[in-house]
């Protein structure tokens, strides 16, 4: 996906880089999807943790999150092993909790296990030694 946004309070110009398709959003500003932040926020030490495409995958099905995991999911970039999940400690907690509570409300089956699979994916970032 390509997007280009030449200044603030322009619409957002975008192109998918492999179909070919492309649009123009407008009139998203303090919409639902609007994710800017609304006022200003501490900056805690942001992370970078590698996960796999199909973690990153269920993390983009979630139903039950807030803005600020929202945006964090939203953040999610390519990388050469899967996706890169940029996060401080806090956010981290907050999504794993999110993925713990859609664990509770989703049906056995596939869907649980791919919920499965990002919470261990999630939690094991948070034990490595140097916490990443």
């Amino acid at each position: 996906m390509i997007v280009l946004r030449t200044e603030p309070q322009t619409p957002i110009r975008w192109k998918c880089s492999v179909c070919g398709d492309e649009g123009v959003i407008s009139n998203w500003e303090e919409s639902l999807f609007d994710l800017r932040r609304q006022r200003l926020a501490l900056a805690d030490p942001v992370h970078e943790i590698v996960i796999g495409a199909e973690v990153a995958a269920t993390l983009r099905e979630l139903q039950f999150l807030d803005t600020d995991c929202e945006r964090m999911i939203f953040a999610i970039r390519a990388h050469n092993d899967g996706a890169i999940l940029a996060a401080t400690d806090d956010d981290l907690d907050e999504l794993i909790g999110s993925v713990a509570a859609e664990q509770t409300m989703s049906p056995t089956g596939a869907v649980n296990k791919r919920l499965d699979a990002a919470f261990g994916a999630l939690n094991a970032a948070t034990q490595t030694p140097d916490g990443w």
